[in-house]
Order: structure tokens, then sequence, then C-alpha cells
């Protein structure tokens, strides 16, 4: 006759040993996803989450692995462009992680800047900033005035504002993430880059041509840095701050840029064939 602690310890061992089990292929597609998303392999990517989403989905329907693998799923489906299975994915998602962890906690915050971001990419920039101030509220609070994160949110509510052009609302919030960006990485990192780009772009469609000139000069310098001379990013803002130079008068120093961004643009066009 078994001793009745060792049957219950079995009885309680082979559940724990299922879900264990269970486990590993959910945990082996989500590594194929991230690595394929890290190579830039979209494709390869999604197949992966979608394969993970299926395995979470064995634990339950609002499991916290579903909700995590159903946001990762929704930042690939964004990069690819497909904006409506990545609202549906995100918004699965939000609710799963709002219920596990809170609706004001920082991982739902995540999943609303992602929202935010997919609104943005879309053309809903109305709903972009709203899903942001969320997001912002928490990283603030959560994380502090500083935090990276809360630059992130910083210049996608500027980028959002701007793109309505409502540049004086669009100025406080990126000047905001640019000098947190400096802060944080310093004078030479690509985010700075980013954050100045959409300053000076909001400075242009102010009027203020000289803070934009400015602003587009040290984007140049930081992106041909750490980018290198053929990047599109860099010949982005060659192209944006000739169109500044022109309404500046300015038209041999713009012809000048305009110059190095189609040489930059001819070599990205061949090694994309």
């Amino acid at each position: 006759m078994r001793p009745a602690g060792i049957t219950l310890a079995i009885l309680f061992f082979i559940p724990c040993a299922q879900a264990q089990e269970a486990e590993e292929p959910w945990k082996n597609f989500v590594a194929e996803g991230q690595h394929a998303a890290g190579d830039k392999d979209y494709a390869k990517a999604e197949q992966a989450y979608l394969k993970a989403v299926h395995e979470a989905e064995r634990f339950a329907a609002d499991d916290w692995r579903v909700g995590v693998t159903l946001e990762s799923l929704g930042q690939v489906y964004t990069t690819e462009k497909k904006f409506s299975d990545a609202d549906t994915a995100l918004r699965r998602a939000l609710g799963i992680i709002g219920k596990a962890n809170g609706d004001d906690s920082v991982e739902a915050a995540n999943v609303n800047f992602d929202i935010a971001r997919l609104m943005l990419d879309s053309g809903h920039q109305a709903e972009s900033i709203q899903k942001a101030r969320k997001a912002l509220s928490t990283f603030e609070s959560s994380l502090g005035g500083t935090s990276v994160q809360t630059a992130a949110v910083l210049c996608l509510m500027g980028d959002a504002l701007r793109t309505m052009k409502n540049f004086v609302d669009a100025e406080a919030p990126l000047k905001r993430c640019a000098d947190i960006q400096e802060t944080d990485g310093g004078i030479d990192s690509t985010e700075l880059a980013d954050a100045l780009h959409g300053l000076a772009l909001t400075y242009m469609g102010e009027g203020k041509y000289t803070l934009a000139d400015a602003r587009f000069k040290l984007a140049e310098k930081i992106r041909e840095s750490k980018l290198g001379l053929t990047s599109p990013l860099l010949a982005q803002t060659m192209e944006d701050h000739a169109g500044l130079l022109r309404m500046m008068g300015r038209d041999k120093d713009a012809e000048r840029l305009l110059v190095l961004a189609t040489a930059i643009r001819r070599t990205e066009k061949r090694n994309n064939h």
C-alpha cells in the first residue's frame, strides 16, 4: 500500500510537469519570433508568434502568456503595415495585460504606447494622442519624468501633433523628449537625432527657421556618425533640411544637400534590388 504522502506528491507533480511541458513549445516559438524580428525577417517572426499564441491559448484564452505574445505579434504587424491585424492583436493584448497587471500598470502602458504608435502610422492621429497621454501618465508616475519610456511617448505625441500641423502644441513635448534623450544617451545617440529631426520640422512649421536649421544640422551630424553616409534616415534629414534652406533663400546650400541625398537614395535603390 502506497503511503498517502507519496500519493499526494505524485498527484501534485503531474499537473506541474504537464504545465512545464506545455510551456516549452510556447517559449520556443517566442524565442524564434524574437530572433526573426531582430533579423528584420518579419514574415518569419509573424508566423512564429502566431504559433506561440496558439500554444499560449492552451493554458487559457486570457492567460498572461497570450497577452504578451499578442503584444509582440501586434508590433510585428505594425512594422509590416498590417494595421487591421495589429489593431486586433494589440487591443486584445491590452485587455489581457490590463486584467493581469492593472490598467495603470507599466505593462498596460507599454501596450497603450504600441497602440498609439499604430494609430500614428495608420493615420489616426487623434486616437494616437489619446493613447499616448494615457501611457505618459503611467510612465511619469511609475518611472519618472526623465525615463526613456517617458521620452519615447513624448516624441510620439509631438510627432502626432506635428502631423496634424499643430506645431505650437507639438514643440513642447518634442523639446522635452530631446532634452531627456540628450541627458540619457549623450549628444551622439540615434534617439536624440530622431527627436531633433521632429523638432526641426516643428520649428520649420512655426516659421522659426534659425532654430530649425540648427536642429537639422545636429541631426545630420549624429545620423552620419551613428548610421553612416548611406543611411536613408540621413537622406531624409537632408531632404527636409534642403526644403528649409530654400525657404530661407539659401538655394546653393539646399542643392548641395539634395545632391548628397540623391546619391544615398541611388545606393539604397541598388541595394534593394
